[in-house]
């Protein structure tokens, strides 16, 4: 089969619009039209950029054979899930956290590392209201043993936040918190073989508690076995419902949920949005997820929740919005390091601070095999290590 045709395939294969892969790609998109085509020939490093861009190996592209690519992750946004069609930037963290999952289960292994023992029961069950209850009592438990020995800084939101997600990640579960395109995913679970199972939450446009949300709910797709990508903002089939109310009533347990209610209803002024701001102030959940929890509840009308939900139509307006005034308030952000391993998770950052000291690896492995530049390993080593000691204990 010849190149043009393999490379038409390979893009078709991934659901990519020619122009995307151009703009990835650095390749004009006129030249990308006549490559295709056959009208030209690509060039050595137009192929390498290409490969990059596929997630391949540029061997693929001189294979006699037509390719063929596995399907992407399912698409949970759908009414009925199906391959996801994203675009390459999307495409691209998807691949990133695949390859940082792979480098950590690698260092599981050479390092032998073992779990702490209260590991071994807190993910395990089905995604019922009661299971959920019960995996925040136990965290509930363990953090208020670490939360002064972890030293993390910042609102509510993001101490817990950040406590849930080192619990999580000890499980065996590897984290990334990082900006990719909104549009493709607000978050994903993915799991396969060779791999930690992995967790990725979308910064870009979130604030916190959108963060803590999304967080709960890929770690439902976690305990259902359900690899995809979510906007757990827009459910639109049973399974992302299901995800839903399980990180619903991990954050905001309902009877803990109505009490604060109770406490702070009388400020509204019968005011369905009042209620919404007043209550995602005092809580740990965004206003949207608010707005749906106060529906649960019984304290919102249906008729107001579609008027609230109609007047926040633009979704990722919405959550930007409620991002900014989290900036304007918390200030400028942490250092550069801790920045780095929020974006690469505890996991495989203490894993490769170990695997260095003694001597499995060295810095430049971990440069290239989870992409930590070599000027902050030293204090995001320091970092990791204090925290998961402080967790393991």
């Amino acid at each position: 089969m010849q190149i043009y045709n393999i490379l038409k395939q390979v893009r078709e294969q991934r659901n990519f619009e020619i122009a995307d892969v151009a703009n990835a790609s650095k390749i004009s998109l006129s030249s990308l039209e006549k490559i295709e085509s056959g009208e030209k020939d690509p060039s050595f490093n137009q192929i390498e950029n290409l490969a990059k861009t596929y997630g391949v190996q540029p061997y693929l592209f001189y294979d006699a054979n037509s390719p063929n690519i596995p399907e992407g992750l399912t698409d949970f946004r759908r009414t009925t899930p199906s391959p996801a069609k994203i675009s390459p930037a999307g495409f691209r963290r998807i691949w990133t956290s695949e390859a940082i999952a792979g480098f950590a289960n690698q260092l599981l292994e050479v390092t032998g590392y073992q779990r702490p023992p209260w590991t071994n029961e807190p993910l395990r069950g089905n995604i019922s209201l009661e299971r959920a209850t019960k995996l925040r009592n136990f965290f509930d438990s363990w953090f208020s043993n670490k939360e002064l020995g972890f030293g993390f800084l910042g609102s509510d939101e993001h101490c817990f936040l950040s406590g849930l997600r080192i619990f999580i990640e000890l499980t065996g579960i590897t984290i990334n918190i990082n900006d990719a395109p909104p549009e493709d995913f607000i978050g994903f679970y993915n799991s396969n073989p060779n791999e930690t199972p992995s967790i990725f939450v979308n910064r870009k446009i979130a604030s916190k508690k959108a963060q803590l949300f999304t967080l709960v709910h890929e770690l439902a797709h976690h305990l259902l076995d359900k690899d995809g990508i979510s906007n757990p903002f827009r459910a639109k089939n049973q399974i992302e419902r299901r995800c839903n109310e399980f990180a619903a009533e991990f954050i905001a347990p309902m009877e803990s949920f109505q009490l604060l209610v109770e406490k702070h209803i009388s400020r509204s002024n019968q005011n369905a949005i009042e209620l919404i701001n007043i209550i995602s102030s005092k809580s740990l959940l965004s206003r949207y997820a608010t707005a749906i929890r106060l529906k649960e509840a019984g304290y919102l009308k249906d008729a107001d929740l579609k008027q609230w939900i109609k007047i926040n139509s633009n979704l990722y307006f919405a959550l930007r919005e409620e991002k900014l005034e989290e900036s304007e308030s918390a200030g400028s952000g942490g250092q550069v390091h801790a920045k780095r391993l929020s974006e690469l998770g505890y996991l495989p950052t203490y894993l490769a601070a170990t695997a260095v000291r003694k001597k499995i690896i060295d810095r430049i492995d971990v440069q290239q095999g989870m992409f930590l530049a070599e000027s902050i390993q030293d204090k995001a080593f320091s970092l990791a290590k204090r925290r998961v000691e402080v967790a393991e204990a």
